[in-house]
């Protein structure tokens, strides 16, 4: 029995352009697909040292409760996504098991659904303007440097705590994403146990503080 996930072509499309904005980091990127009740929710874990998440209304048959989880190749999510965009077709997510990845430790121990605690608000155009600074300064600094060196310097950058404790890392890679915007939509940043979450109306951003100081090498994405 296959499971089909309902998606209207514009949320097809908004999806897959998730997805393919990544593809260009990192080619072999995993994705989380996941139901969680009318929507359906897409984790990845772009090399920025974050968690992501982006999620479109959808609808799962009833008869296939309790849902979806199943981690796949972005690529594949993409390609399938397109496709069911430009046909007007159901998105049948099992018929991506050729893709399926076998390990994604990344995309294991995602945060959690509730139990988010101190939310703070902002404006995005002004959480913009901090990271347009950031990179600025990283491009003044790292100019005719080798890769090494600016990589830690990135890191230095990156790791700052910026709008409500958040590392600066979570708007960088927000502002990469899509999820913020030159605009006055809110967002908020939230804790929960070791989680930090920045929300926005375009997606989510995850950190687990308590893995920074283990984390390995990084690509640099501007």
């Amino acid at each position: 029995m296959s499971t089909v996930i309902q998606m209207d072509p514009d949320a097809c499309r908004a999806l897959a352009a998730y997805g393919r904005r990544q593809l260009g980091w990192r080619a072999d990127l995993a994705a989380r697909v996941m139901t969680r009740g009318s929507a359906i929710a897409l984790f990845t874990a772009p090399p920025m040292g974050v968690l992501a998440m982006f999620a479109v209304p959808g609808h799962l048959d009833p008869a296939d409760a309790p849902g979806v989880d199943q981690t796949l190749a972005l690529a594949s999510v993409v390609a399938i996504l397109d496709h069911a965009a430009t046909q007007g077709l159901a998105v049948d997510v099992r018929a991506l098991s050729s893709g399926t990845v076998l390990g994604a430790p990344e995309l294991g121990d995602l945060p959690p659904a509730d139990g988010w605690q101190m939310p703070i608000h902002a404006i995005s155009g002004d959480l913009t303007a901090k990271v347009d600074q950031a990179v600025s300064e990283f491009t003044a600094r790292t100019t005719g440097l080798p890769a090494a060196t600016q990589q830690a310097i990135a890191e230095e950058i990156w790791d700052r705590q910026s709008w409500a404790a958040l590392p600066m890392r979570m708007l960088h890679a927000a502002r990469r994403l899509g999820m913020l915007a030159n605009d006055a939509s809110r967002v908020t940043a939230a804790n929960c146990g070791p989680w930090k979450r920045l929300s926005t109306q375009r997606g989510q951003v995850f950190i687990r503080t308590d893995r920074l100081g283990r984390r390995v090498s990084l690509s640099v994405v501007r």
